[in-house]
């Protein structure tokens, strides 16, 4: 799925795609027992997302349901927030435990699937690249179904067609951070 295909997200949705941008590092984590600077794009999106979900979304119940503009929106005053120093902590510790909720959950589907991660670790030690054929190889078919392939679209083809639909910039992914938050069950 493009990220220009669906623009609502529920906390599930935002859950998965934490858990799944987190899937490099604890991979390394179990495979090696060790991790390296390789997954700092995706962390940095984890941490937008968990983020994102406490502070814009109001999807924290122990924050609330509020909406607080990110810090390059322009609020008036240098330096200033429309919160208190105890409500940021409160959303840096909600933001955290999401992350730790997702790490962990991440972690759990992994070692329930070792064999498979496994696979994809010497496929990717041996071939150092690997495409969906050769996953699907590996481990088999996705469970839900396969994936929907989408033809490639040349860069100019893609730039008459926002012309013509009016588009502006495609939307940005969300911002991204993360004891135990009470959701997403």
């Amino acid at each position: 799925m493009l990220p220009r295909d669906q623009h609502l997200f529920t906390k599930e949705q935002l859950f998965e795609r934490m858990c799944m941008a987190l899937g490099g590092r604890v991979s390394e984590n179990i495979s090696f027992n060790k991790v390296t600077s390789g997954a700092q794009d995706d962390l940095r999106k984890v941490t937008r997302i968990a983020y994102s979900m406490v502070k814009q979304f109001g999807m924290a119940p122990s924050i609330g349901p509020v909406s607080f503009p990110e810090a390059q929106e322009g609020l008036t005053g240098i330096g200033r927030r429309p919160f208190s120093q105890g409500l940021q902590q409160m959303m840096d510790h909600e933001a955290k435990l999401l992350v730790a909720k997702a790490y962990r959950h991440t972690e759990k589907v992994l070692q329930e699937n070792l064999d498979k991660l496994q696979a994809l670790a010497n496929a990717l030690l041996e071939k150092e690249v690997i495409n969906y054929e050769d996953i699907e190889a590996l481990i088999g078919p996705p469970p839900h179904g396969p994936k929907k392939m989408i033809a490639p679209q040349r860069w100019s083809d893609a730039e008459r067609e926002k012309q013509d639909v009016g588009e502006e910039e495609a939307p940005q992914q969300p911002p991204l951070q993360g004891e135990e938050p009470s959701w997403p069950k």
